[in-house]
């Protein structure tokens, strides 16, 4: 019985191929036949792409997750139905299709509103890198998730603005999204008027051909759309600051001269806003009257002690001074000596209107300092009136205007980096805004700036410095000789007329009788 049962098994493993050939039917592929399972996608595209040609019910899967089915994948796009992000934006089919992150974009286009932006570059602000489910849909063909993650966040730094992928012109002011963000002049994509300027960035690029990223493209003074409006009753070019061509810029026409940042400064401010510590250790434009000045004997330097505009200003105790750096000389006109700055050929005096470019320095008690540097300019301000009868040694730094009254409604600041503003704001400091610069080549406490106010001296003074006391010196020796010759010349005759009221009776002693009479001999 046993060896029947071992020659049973021998056969059976003996037939055992065959008997599989015979027992189970055999699949393949028509050869006559392009698509043998008859879905619609030929035999040799879905080899390729790693589907059954022999299975149908593949076709309807969308194993991609990109809302195309397999044969629409073939039919339509000739796309990879098993890549996970089709246009390879970093952001997958599925998050694209369901709008994972509030924006349903085009799976198949990385671009959706063709603004020049990916639509991963426009959703980037609104990825939550600590949410892994997120995070599985940026880049989900790559395995280096941490390096997807430092991806993201470079890309949030470079593009922190609310974007819309499916939206070109967020901010709906005439520029698209990416044009604003890629220029060279980049220009806030969440903001119609990205320099507060009053016009609208599309149309300062379209319309205007201004920059919408500053305020006063021509740099004249005046707002871009205060020149597009005629604000002040004139319309000017805004991209020529003298529209006129007379050498004035339409800024000093239109406001006054002083009253418009001058270069290097980018502030113009009033007295008022100077002393109260605006834009600390930066450079300012500022407007005010000589009151006092002290020149030191060194030369070198000299300082000019300030005061408003309007004497009644009230400045609560404070003063501003300017710290001249330039050299002066003395300089005679007229039979007076001068004294005049050798770098601006200025002769300053008390109540001249002066405009000062400086840095805005520190507070030294109740005294603000604004200092003139080698980069830093004096200009003095007279009417025609005044420049018909004043001593000019130089032209350069005088500014002749017509007469007008300055009042707080003609000054106008214009801070460069300020939220939206009327042109005739005030600055509001706060106590951060005094500066902290280094000190200034000439020391000014509130003590030594009272005593130096007291002991300034004024321009058509004589007699400050060497020369002017050689002046004195030669005065005094002038009056001296002048004393001695009228003494010696008069003396005998007033001590005659004071003997003749002692004599008695109004009679001559004999001895000044006989030398009158001697005297009148002789001199006939």
């Amino acid at each position: 019985m046993r060896k029947l049962i071992h020659v049973f098994v021998l056969l059976l493993v003996i037939l055992s191929p065959g008997m599989a050939l015979i027992l189970v039917p055999v699949s393949g592929l028509d050869p006559l036949k392009n698509d043998t399972d008859g879905d619609g996608i030929p035999d040799g595209w879905e080899d390729e792409h790693g589907l059954n040609p022999d299975d149908a019910t593949d076709a309807s899967f969308d194993y991609n997750h990109n809302g195309l089915t397999n044969f629409q994948e073939y039919e339509k796009n000739n796309s990879d139905p098993w890549d996970m992000d089709s246009d390879d934006d970093g952001i997958s089919n599925y998050a694209e299709c369901f709008g994972l992150f509030g924006f349903f974009t085009d799976p198949f286009v990385s671009d959706t509103d063709g603004d020049g932006l990916s639509d991963l570059e426009e959703i980037c602000t609104y990825i939550n890198t600590g949410e892994e489910t997120q995070m599985k849909e940026i880049n989900p063909d790559k395995t280096d998730r941490a390096g997807v993650m430092v991806n993201i966040t470079n890309l949030s730094r470079t593009y922190p603005y609310e974007l819309d992928p499916t939206n070109s012109d967020v901010d709906e002011d005439g520029l698209n999204d990416g044009d604003e963000i890629l220029c060279d002049n980049r220009t806030n994509p969440n903001r119609v008027d990205s320099d507060y300027d009053g016009l609208s960035d599309g149309d300062e690029v379209h319309e205007y051909e201004t920059d919408p990223t500053k305020q006063d493209t021509d740099g004249d003074g005046l707002l871009d759309s205060e020149e597009v409006f005629g604000t002040y009753g004139v319309v000017t070019d805004p991209t020529k600051a003298d529209t006129d061509g007379d050498g004035i810029s339409d800024g000093e026409e239109i406001l006054g001269f002083g009253f418009v940042p001058i270069e290097p400064s980018e502030h113009a401010l009033t007295y008022e806003e100077f002393i109260n510590g605006a834009y600390g250790n930066e450079s300012i434009t500022l407007k005010a009257k000589v009151d006092k000045i002290r020149y030191n004997s060194d030369l070198t330097n000299y300082l000019v002690f300030l005061k408003p505009l309007e004497s009644d200003n009230s400045t609560e105790g404070k003063r501003g001074v300017a710290i001249v750096n330039s050299s002066w000389h003395y300089d005679f006109y007229r039979g007076e000596m001068m004294h005049v700055d050798s770098r601006f050929g200025l002769s300053l005096r008390e109540w001249d209107t002066i405009v000062v470019v400086g840095k805005g320095g520190k507070f030294m008690g109740n005294t603000r300092e604004i200092e003139v540097d080698s980069g830093g300019k004096i200009y003095l301000v007279l009417s025609p009136a005044e420049a018909g009868e004043r001593w000019l040694p130089s032209k350069e730094y005088v500014k002749i205007i017509a007469d007008r009254k300055v009042t707080s409604e003609t000054v106008t600041s214009f801070p460069m980096q300020a939220p939206a503003q009327t042109t005739n704001s005030s600055l509001t400091p706060t106590p951060n805004s005094t500066s902290t610069s280094s000190p200034s080549p000439v020391n000014v406490t509130n003590e030594t700036a009272e005593t130096n106010a007291t002991a300034a001296a004024e321009p058509g003074d004589k007699g400050k410095g060497i020369f002017g006391m050689l002046g004195y010196v030669a005065i005094v020796i002038v009056i001296i000789v002048a004393a001695l010759f009228l003494y010696t010349k008069f003396g005998k005759r007033l001590q005659i007329r004071k003997g003749q009221k002692e004599g008695e009776g109004g009679k001559l002693p004999v001895k000044m009788s006989s030398m009158q009479k001697g005297t009148r001999k002789e001199w006939s």
